[in-house]
């Protein structure tokens, strides 16, 4: 095993052990970048020397002042605020754009000793034209978008973290495309000030990594003390504990089952392999019949509240916007106060349904894609399997099952609003037989 290899959670014990220290891995983890950026593409802004001087500087610091994540690498979607890094939203008409101060949860990140590697690349405006990233387990595949640079930098061990957005499925796809965790938590549990929004009923702040215990510790440092159905969110950073009892897990293919390829019904099946190898009661189910218009009551959320966003962006820069973001604007204004309502109305309808399916430990498992990663040419991939559980805010977590033809596969798992823990058991239990 390399110092890359090591994820967020061995990294920080063997630096608090002193057997390694920050310095030592920042550099390793630079090296590395040195010699897989040229074909994966993660990174917009990378600041190596600064990186260097920070990581010496935490070498120093002993005792009570280290913090969960001290000397960690981590990178950081370009969609968020660094300090003196470029942030360009993925549009080449904020290509200049350096922030003067870091975003909320890059502060939080900042405060528990991480040391922030760079910004990685988000396709445009974190919505519609690809950047030139590419997954690292096949270079002519896309890693899937938004968050293309950090599922991509995660999955080649560039860093053992990264940062990352979701308002439709935009770190539950490239998580999966990429082969690592990705967790889109409850709405509102990581703040999003600093970040560029999209949509403020959508957009959600979440963590790709290697491993859930590396996602439990993402969450301890970042939740913002929100409280959901079953009480605080918080994740502690002493690892994840075994289920008391096998949760009660509905198999739900639905409500576009048409949608789904083969290579995402064998992910499936090894997850229900695994779920009931560890005596989980797993039983079929089917969404009613009006879930298949979510997508399109998510789509007028969203055009509308990119238009009130970004329209100025649309009127100043013209041409230099792609035409899928152009017609996203566009959309946006034509769509009414009235049917902006009755979207969210429609939303909140879900949401409920969804709850009552997740009464008590009970937990979801979706397909997370239509199938492998795209080839470049072909785009980022259709988030329309992840976005029910965007619009209705619930925390859904990207889970790993294993290759097909040498691409990764996976799932999506769901519960019910600041479940966030239950669900990295969950992933943590099914770790040794999904694979």
């Amino acid at each position: 095993m390399t110092l890359t290899d090591l994820d967020a959670t061995g990294a920080a014990a063997a630096i608090e052990r002193g057997e390694l220290s920050s310095e030592e891995l920042v550099r390793a983890c630079l090296e590395r970048i040195v010699a897989l950026e040229p074909r994966v593409r993660a990174f917009v802004d990378l600041k190596p020397e600064e990186a260097l001087a920070q990581a010496r500087m935490l070498d120093r610091r002993r005792g009570s002042r280290r913090g969960a994540l001290h000397g960690v690498p981590v990178a950081i979607k370009e969609i968020f605020d660094v300090q003196g890094m470029r942030c360009c939203w993925g549009t080449s008409f904020h290509k200049t754009r350096t922030p003067e101060r870091d975003a909320a949860a890059v502060a939080r990140l900042r405060a528990a000793g991480a040391v922030i590697l760079g910004t990685t690349v988000s396709t445009e405006y974190a919505i519609a034209a690809p950047g030139p990233t590419t997954n690292p387990h096949d270079a002519s595949r896309t890693p899937g978008g938004s968050s293309s640079g950090s599922a991509a930098a995660v999955a080649a061990s560039m860093v053992p973290l990264a940062l990352g957005s979701q308002t439709i499925g935009s770190i539950v796809r490239p998580a999966t495309y990429c082969g690592v965790y990705g967790l889109k938590p409850t709405h509102g549990a990581i703040g999003t000030t600093g970040a560029m929004p999209l949509s403020a009923f959508l957009d959600h702040v979440g963590v790709v990594a290697r491993t859930p215990e590396d996602i439990a510790l993402a969450c301890h440092v970042l939740f913002d003390g929100y409280s959901g159905a079953s009480g605080s969110i918080a994740v502690g950073p002493s690892g994840l504990d075994e289920w008391e009892a096998p949760p009660q897990v509905f198999l739900l293919e639905g409500p576009l089952q048409w949608r789904i390829e083969e290579s995402s019904r064998t992910a499936l099946e090894r997850a229900r392999t695994a779920l009931e190898s560890r005596r989980a009661r797993v039983t079929p189910r089917e969404l009613p019949h009006d879930f298949k218009e979510a997508g399109a009551w998510l789509e007028i959320i969203l055009c509308r509240d990119i238009a009130a966003n970004h329209g100025q962006d649309r009127d100043r820069a013209g041409n230099q916007l792609s035409q899928r973001f152009r017609e996203l604007v566009d959309r946006g204004r034509t769509i009414s106060d009235a049917q902006y309502a009755e979207a969210i109305g429609h939303a909140r309808q879900y949401r409920q349904s969804l709850l009552e399916l997740l009464e008590g430990d009970s937990i979801i498992v979706a397909p997370a894609t239509d199938g492998l990663a795209p080839t470049l040419a072909q785009g980022t991939g259709s988030p329309d399997l992840q976005g029910l559980y965007s619009l209705t805010g619930l925390p859904a977590l990207a889970v790993p099952a294993g290759m097909v033809d040498g691409l990764p596969v996976g799932v999506q798992i769901v519960a019910a609003p600041g479940r966030e823990r239950h669900l990295l058991a969950c992933a943590h239990a099914m770790r040794r037989d999904v694979n």
